[in-house]
């Protein structure tokens, strides 16, 4: 069933990213296991309106990781009735079908023209390109055509407005749409440093168990948080934290990040698992406005 816009809340007002190790899923023997913990991930980013996730390299040998960490959550985000045209066969997406569904506003579309509401967006990807105009499968009856040259393959955001009983197509960007439309992910092949430096944050928590307790300096953060413009949060690696991360790097952590925060202090269990912290520090931002 189609679910209206007016469901959902309103995007970001500050662009939120995370920041992942590419070593995420290196210590699972099997695809189906990575799969399923990059389909957490992508939920995860998915529920607390993530805008990107940016996978950075945390040790050598892990490169390749990073690239199936990266298509398959780039496949999650997409929305269902484009990954045919989008992924062709590949061995990254044999286990593509235990992947939890995202559910955000850019999948739960219209899937009949006779649903189609006036002022709605919609994903499509361009399947061929003229002179003068694009062919675009929008995962309705039919291709439409747009009065504009596009690159063929180019994922795009439409909105369309209805006139009677014809459609007009206008291309916009993302941040034309006035709800979370999903995030992008960025994978550069780059270490922690330079790829916080890429995303040019003005407020970057990271987190740790050896951080400051989170109910210790929660004020401190919302103040920061109000005063930021684009917010990173950082998370280590299923074996190593982020300390021990940057001390092979050569760089001290408390250089590269504005607060150093323990989210769940008193832990019960001896490790916490990146996807876990994921969950327990996003909950905390997103709620720290309210407080």
């Amino acid at each position: 069933m189609w679910c209206s816009l007016l469901l959902y809340p309103e995007k970001r007002s500050k662009p939120l990213a995370v920041a992942l190790p590419a070593s995420l899923t290196a210590d699972l023997p099997h695809l189906r296991e990575k799969t399923m913990k990059a389909g957490i991930i992508a939920r995860a980013a998915a529920i607390f309106r993530v805008d990107e996730i940016i996978i950075y390299v945390d040790r050598h040998g892990v490169e390749d990781e990073g690239e199936l960490l990266a298509n398959i959550l780039r496949y999650c985000e997409t929305p269902q009735y484009l990954r045919k045209r989008m992924y062709p066969l590949s061995a990254f997406f044999k286990y593509a079908g235990i992947l939890p569904p995202l559910k955000i506003p850019s999948h739960t579309v219209a899937t009949s023209l006779n649903d189609i509401r006036d002022g709605d967006f919609r994903d499509g990807i361009v399947i061929k390109s003229y002179k003068d105009g694009s062919l675009v499968d929008l995962g309705l009856n039919k291709p439409f055509l747009i009065p504009k040259k596009l690159k063929k393959g180019e994922r795009i955001t439409v909105k369309i407005s209805k006139i009677n009983d014809s459609l007009k197509l206008s291309v916009v960007s993302r941040e034309d749409v006035n709800v979370y439309w999903g995030y992008t992910v960025n994978y550069k092949h780059k270490g922690l440093v330079e790829s916080i430096k890429d995303f040019n944050a003005d407020l970057v928590i990271a987190t740790s168990r050896y951080g400051r307790p989170i109910n210790e300096i929660l004020n401190n953060i919302k103040d920061a948080i109000q005063k930021s413009n684009k917010i990173l949060i950082l998370f280590g690696s299923p074996h190593e934290g982020l300390f021990e991360i940057c001390k092979r790097f050569r760089v001290e952590l408390s250089d590269i990040a504005h607060f150093i925060v323990n989210t769940i202090p008193l832990q019960g269990c001896e490790t916490v698992r990146t996807e876990e912290a994921m969950l327990a520090t996003l909950s905390i931002i997103n709620i720290i406005p309210y407080i």
